[in-house]
């Protein structure tokens, strides 16, 4: 294992004994604690890199501001359910189908802050979309 004396701050490479000491200041470390800091700094760094990525890609993909999920929900079962008809089950899937691509392309389009300033604007776009999914 490699830890850090307390006293002199040197890297030391100890086996599990009694009685260890620093091969530095020979200050022994009774009373001291130690973990694997470079596993835990390894994972930090790995955990702070996902996250930085993560967040990256999806403002990149354009969800850096997606709608809040109870407005896509009434959104999509708008979409889908807005005939009130009975329809087949492949035709069901056609329209969800349409319904998600229409709204994930109109996100991208028109993100959430931007709806929330122009309705309109949605309606128009998520149409167009619609037609082309």
């Amino acid at each position: 294992m490699h830890i850090e004396c307390p006293h002199c701050k040197h890297d030391n490479e100890i086996e599990f004994a009694e009685n260890i000491s620093c091969k530095e200041c020979n200050q022994n470390y009774v009373g001291f604690s130690f973990s694997r800091r470079k596993l835990i700094a390894g994972s930090t760094i790995a955990l702070l890199g996902y996250i930085g990525v993560h967040a990256t890609l999806d403002e990149v993909k354009g969800y850096g501001d997606r709608y809040p999920i109870e407005l896509e929900y009434a959104l999509l079962d708008s979409c889908i359910n807005g005939s009130r008809g009975v329809i087949s089950e492949s035709l069901l899937r056609s329209k969800r189908q349409a319904c998600t691509c229409a709204l994930e392309k109109t996100q991208e389009e028109l993100p959430y802050k931007d709806y929330k300033e122009d309705k309109t604007s949605f309606a128009s776009l998520f149409r167009r979309f619609s037609r082309t999914c």
